[in-house]
Formats: C-alpha cells, structure tokens, sequence
C-alpha cells in the first residue's frame, strides 16, 4: 500500500501568489544509518514554501520585483536534520527579516502563516 502525501491545506487570501510549495503533512523519519539525518530528507530541506503578496497596478495584480517585494519563506533549519526545525520569515526585497517564528509544529507554522498573511493584507 503506497503512502499518499498531501500538501498541508493553507487559506491564502486574496494578493498573494504561492511561488513555490514542498510544505507537506509529513513527519519526519529518521534514518536507519544515522544519528540525525532524515530518511524522508526531501520534505525537511531548507527550500519548503515561498509565497508573495501581490501589488495591483492599474486594476491588474502582479508580483512585485525588488524593494516592493515581501515575501514568506519557509524552510526546514539544519536542512534534513532531525533536530531540525519548520522556521517561517516575513522578509522584504533585500531580504531583511520582519518577523520570523520557528518550531517543529507543522500545525503551528500554518496557523502564524495564515495569521501573518491577514495581517498583511490589511496594510
């Protein structure tokens, strides 16, 4: 029997485009072989989830480029490590950080994600 993999469900609001998405319900398992890394190492890297608020110009949405960009990124730190945690970042064009929460709740990230997201677009 194949194990199915689904994507965790997100709310994403209006403005916002999902540029990237690896951001699975998925445990992470533990290697036979080693004391740390993961055997399901695809699920847990540092590239998972990037989605970025929309600007509309015109009566027409667009992704922003350079200083207009805001964007959350999320990724799994030290990459396929079982020691490792979600770290979720609301960074602007330069990539300087705005806010940012890490945990090993897959659950807890979703729910700041969509939290941040409402926020956002209420500004």
């Amino acid at each position: 029997m194949e194990l199915e993999l689904n994507l965790i469900p997100l709310k994403i609001p209006a403005g916002y485009a999902i540029t990237y998405n690896k951001f699975y319900d998925v445990e992470p398992v533990l290697s036979m072989d080693s004391d740390y890394f993961i055997e399901n190492w695809g699920f847990f890297t540092e590239d998972l989830l990037q989605i970025t608020k929309l600007k509309i110009k015109k009566g027409k949405w667009y992704i922003p480029e350079g200083e207009e960009v805001m964007l959350l990124d999320l990724g799994w730190y030290p990459d396929s490590d079982i020691n490792g945690q979600y770290c979720l970042q609301l960074v602007d064009g330069n990539w300087n950080e705005i806010r940012s929460v890490c945990s090993k709740d897959r659950f807890l990230i979703k729910e700041t994600l969509e939290e941040w997201m409402e926020e956002q677009q209420r500004m």
